[in-house]
């Protein structure tokens, strides 16, 4: 099971990182006007696919879940501080593919990933 878990969040990762290479000038104005850092706009999606990749081959494991759960809290916390804008900005999770603005369910879809990664961690 542990490894299904860390499949699903694997795909998430792969997808998402895939799509923001795709559009790679449009994702980077859309991470910028969140306020992400610009070292951040570009490792990102290198990131997304590295991780995705070492969840799949099950590569330094542990390490590679801790790192993905600690990217989603990363990610989290900017949607939350970005949530208190009266104006949001889209939400750019998925590239520009993601063009309604950011809300709640972002943050529950990462917390739920984050939960997928905790009980694959637990159940390894």
């Amino acid at each position: 099971m542990s490894f299904i878990f860390a499949v699903v969040v694997a795909a998430v990762f792969v997808y998402a990182g895939v799509a923001k290479f795709v559009t790679f000038n449009d994702w980077t104005f859309q991470a910028r006007a969140l306020g992400a850092p610009d070292p951040a706009v570009v490792l990102v999606p290198v990131a997304e696919v590295t991780l995705g990749v070492m969840l799949v081959g099950g590569w330094w494991l542990t390490q590679t879940i801790i790192a993905s759960i600690l990217l989603l809290c990363a990610f989290t916390v900017l949607l939350l501080v970005r949530l208190r804008d009266e104006d949001r900005q889209p939400c750019s999770c998925f590239g520009t593919k993601s063009q309604r603005p950011i809300s709640w369910l972002d943050v529950l879809r990462n917390v739920l990933l984050i939960t997928l990664l905790l009980v694959s961690a637990a159940t390894q």
